[in-house]
């Protein structure tokens, strides 16, 4: 089971003096780049250290247990990169974003900073065709499921032990057309389920409007439905609870629903 604890989770524009005690202010000065997304860094239970994608292809790891520092900031890609995933052997990331190809990297091989002359390479690539919305590894680390702009989920296994190009076990057609107004699409695994039970959720364009619930085989498993659902749900995820299936979506004017 996820045991992390999220102590807050704090982003503005604003750079006043007034946000100076909140956890993580300060952390992005002298970057030009957009943060994409955040990874907590599951190898420390305080929340304090966390993984970065920016929108200039890079990839950035916080420390702030102490006074906070990048432990890495590496490019990763000449494209922005949508998300990136830490396996649980804590040694792997994976990245997705613009480029279409999915990468996965040593996180032990990476030099301090972008600067630096140590040139991380991939230990193996998934060509996507098209643009990238996320790469998750699941629980147990055996599957990696991707949401692409090639309309399709795809879940691979075992990605973490393979070298060069690899091949999804699975490819499942699905609309990932969300549009320019709406929130792109992501594939969330339950964060609490063994690897034998392992699910994922995502959003739908079907109407009337759904949240889909598929197994790690990539087998539908539930279509979630109701009067409550009035809009797409773009982001969608599980509350980490395994004895009771609770499903939360989000869509893109703000209004979210929990099914159960």
């Amino acid at each position: 089971a996820n045991k992390q604890v999220f102590e807050e989770v704090f982003a503005t524009y604003d750079d006043d003096v007034k946000y100076k005690d909140k956890l993580g202010y300060g952390t992005d000065h002298g970057y030009n780049s957009w943060i994409q997304s955040m990874e907590l860094d599951h190898r420390y239970e305080s929340g304090k250290c966390f993984f970065l994608s920016t929108s200039e292809g890079g990839v950035i790891h916080i420390d702030l247990r102490g006074k906070g520092k990048v432990t890495f900031d590496q490019i990763l890609s000449p494209k922005k990169i949508n998300t990136v995933s830490l396996h649980p052997d804590g040694n792997t990331i994976a990245t997705g974003g613009l480029s279409g190809i999915v990468q996965l990297w040593d996180i032990r091989k990476m030099g301090s900073s972008k600067n630096s002359n140590k040139e991380p390479k991939p230990l193996s690539w998934q060509c996507a065709g098209k643009s990238i919305n996320s790469a998750f590894f699941s629980p147990s680390g055996t599957r990696l499921v991707t949401t692409t702009q090639s309309n399709k989920l795809e879940i691979l296994e075992d990605a973490h032990l393979a070298s060069g190009l690899i091949q999804p076990k699975r490819s499942i057609r699905h609309d990932n057309m969300t549009g320019r107004w709406l929130s792109t699409f992501m594939a969330r695994w339950h964060p609490g389920m063994s690897s034998e039970q392992e699910i994922f959720v995502v959003g739908s364009m079907q109407k009337p409007r759904t949240i889909e619930v598929f197994g790690g085989n990539g087998d539908l498993l539930r279509e979630i439905r109701g009067d409550a659902l009035t809009a797409v749900a773009s982001r969608c995820c599980f509350h980490p609870n395994a004895d009771k299936l609770i499903v939360v979506g989000g869509n893109s004017s703000g209004r979210v629903t929990v099914a159960r």
